[in-house]
């Protein structure tokens, strides 16, 4: 009897030291928290790698898109200058010299055929639209700063704006994309923001190419369509480049209005054609009424 109560004592002692076993349902519901706090280690690694891979999938889609119009720009640039070597009369360098003396002398005068007077004069407006258009894009360019290959395009047409054109970034800002993120009207350059940004310049250039226009039009008949066409075969490389380079850089032009739509969100495809269908007055049409970039 003594042995049996001892025993007894012995485990109920031994019943009160030991804590009782948790409960299952708790053990799974911790096992069950670890696990999900290791799959948020491991995974918010992951995540972060495909949101780079996904950045740089962008922007490796976005130079892509990019490649064919580059291509192009880069073949008209060849074809001019196929164009000024192989297929511009040569020999012509007297002439040349004795009719951009008689345009700038004796402007509108008729001294020059009227056709290709109105083409020289374009190939000064084309160009300040350029500059319009490029310069609010302008800062950060990587590869080419803008200024010096618009300048030149004054002289040199796209003969120095191509390889610009060729190796720009493109500064794209989708037209869903809230104003403020396209540059400010505040960090543009001093020219840029007062001179290219004004509605003064955008009229003056609308005005000029108006008058163009109306210049080569009232003057249009058979002798002078002879005429300008001479001068482009037989008496002037002048003639003959300066009118495929106005039609180069026209065609060059859509790229650089419709990035210029988007940075102010306004950008639609059909207007951006229709803008760039009327050479040199659709893209001052879009200078004078394109709104201007916030404050």
């Amino acid at each position: 009897m003594a042995t049996t109560a001892t025993t007894a004592t012995r485990l109920a002692s031994s019943e009160r030291a030991s804590p009782p076993p948790p409960p299952r349902r708790a053990t799974v519901r911790s096992h069950h928290r670890r696990r999900i706090a290791r799959d948020r280690r491991h995974r918010l690694p992951a995540a972060t790698r495909a949101s780079s891979s996904s950045s740089s999938s962008s922007s490796s889609d976005e130079e892509e898109i990019n490649v064919p119009g580059r291509a192009a720009l880069a073949l008209g640039w060849l074809a001019l200058g196929g164009v000024a070597t192989t297929v511009a009369p040569s020999g012509t360098a007297a002439f040349d010299a004795e009719l951009v003396t008689s345009l700038v002398t004796s402007p509108f005068s008729g001294a020059a055929n009227p056709i290709f007077e109105a083409l020289f004069n374009s190939l000064g407006v084309v160009p300040a639209v350029y500059a319009a258009l490029l310069l609010p894009g302008a800062r950060d360019q990587p590869r080419v700063p803008t200024l010096p290959p618009v300048v030149a395009s004054f002289a040199l047409g796209f003969f120095a704006l191509g390889p610009y054109l060729i190796t720009r970034r493109v500064r794209v800002v989708l037209s869903t994309a809230p104003r403020t993120s396209a540059p400010r009207r505040s960090e543009l350059g001093w020219a840029t923001r007062t001179v290219f940004e004004s509605k003064p310049f955008a009229l003056f250039q609308t005005l000029f190419a108006t008058f163009l226009i109306a210049y080569a039009a009232s003057h249009v008949d058979a002798e002078t369509l002879e005429g300008f066409a001479t001068l482009w075969r037989e008496q002037s490389a002048l003639a003959c480049v300066s009118s495929c380079d106005l039609l180069v850089l026209s065609l060059a032009m859509y790229d650089a209005l419709s990035e210029d739509m988007k940075r102010r969100g306004v950008f639609e495809r059909g207007k951006a054609l229709g803008f760039c269908a009327l050479p040199v007055l659709g893209p001052c049409l879009w200078l004078l009424t394109r709104p201007a970039l916030e404050e």
